[in-house]
């Protein structure tokens, strides 16, 4: 690579050249063979039967969680949000609500800029919503504690990231949870879901009580635009 006046080679870092080949060009290939293999049942995918509305939150960005506000509010101000925060944070809270795979891509597909069917369908689909498996062999699903490792969001945030049960504990959590017993029967034995379902298994009647009245009362709120 040429320096500034063209008088000198500057070496590209490992980092990024390792980004522009496996995301510019390794990834967008992908995305397109995908496309071309999977359509036109791709688009329809839902093997986890999920058909919740989006909630009214990711339309006008109005929650008390700091993150999704924040992620939602790039995409109103931006047309754009980063790589986390649409998979981590917009598609994953989208899962384990419950939300049909086919919504979310739609809302995908209006409110970025880069925007086309063939890159939103196989990233929302089948990465995001885990719509079908023929892109990856475990959801894309996490509690709290991720989202409080990847970004400085949790520590402004009302909610708490270290609760999981009651009012006021982070609502990725009980979700989380929840969205793993209640789709036991096609993910406990699929590709490395081995660690998360010993953890489901370390789990009393009284604490998966807990767990799903929360996460009742969590997917009730942000249905009502009260989360």
């Amino acid at each position: 690579m040429r320096g500034a006046r063209g008088d000198a080679r500057r070496p590209v870092p490992l980092n990024a050249a390792e980004g522009f080949v496996r995301q510019v060009i390794g990834w967008r290939e992908f995305m397109r063979h995908v496309y071309r293999e999977a359509m036109p049942e791709l688009a329809a995918a839902n093997q986890l039967d999920q058909t919740r509305e989006l909630p009214p939150a990711y339309w006008d960005g109005d929650t008390d969680m700091t993150c999704l506000s924040e992620a939602v509010g790039h995409v109103r101000e931006h047309g754009y949000a980063h790589h986390i925060e649409r998979l981590m944070l917009l598609s994953n809270f989208a899962l384990i609500y419950g939300a049909d795979p086919a919504e979310l891509n739609e809302w995908f597909h209006l409110g970025f800029v880069d925007a086309y069917h063939w890159v939103t369908t196989p990233n929302v689909v089948a990465m995001g919503s885990f719509g079908t498996d023929v892109l990856s062999s475990k959801p894309y699903a996490s509690s709290g504690s991720y989202v409080n490792r990847m970004s400085d969001h949790c520590a402004s945030c009302p909610y708490a990231v270290s609760r999981t049960t009651g009012e006021g504990a982070c609502p990725f959590n009980a979700l989380y949870w929840d969205f793993l017993k209640e789709n036991e029967e096609t993910l406990r034995g699929t590709g490395r879901m081995g660690l998360m379902y010993s953890h489901v298994d370390g789990k009393d009647d009284e604490e998966w009580a807990a767990i799903r009245e929360r996460a009742a009362a969590v997917r009730e709120l942000a249905a009502n635009g009260e989360l």
